[in-house]
């Protein structure tokens, strides 16, 4: 009996759960200096690259 609501329970909740066609464009999303430098040193080591995709990111912002 636990086992069958349990079951009800989890389909009911699994029913709200948003759908993939929910999740936002982030097309205009605004980064921060420090979320640039991140999502750029994920990328690459190198020092230069980095800045490089900095400057680019920044630019194409």
């Amino acid at each position: 009996m636990k086992l069958l609501i349990s079951f009800i329970f989890v389909t009911l909740i699994s029913c709200s759960y948003p759908d993939i066609d929910s999740v936002p464009n982030f097309k205009d999303l605004k980064l921060t200096e420090e979320e640039l430098f991140d999502l750029c040193e994920l990328s690459s080591n190198d020092k230069n690259e980095i800045d490089t995709c900095i400057e680019n990111k920044r630019n194409n912002l």
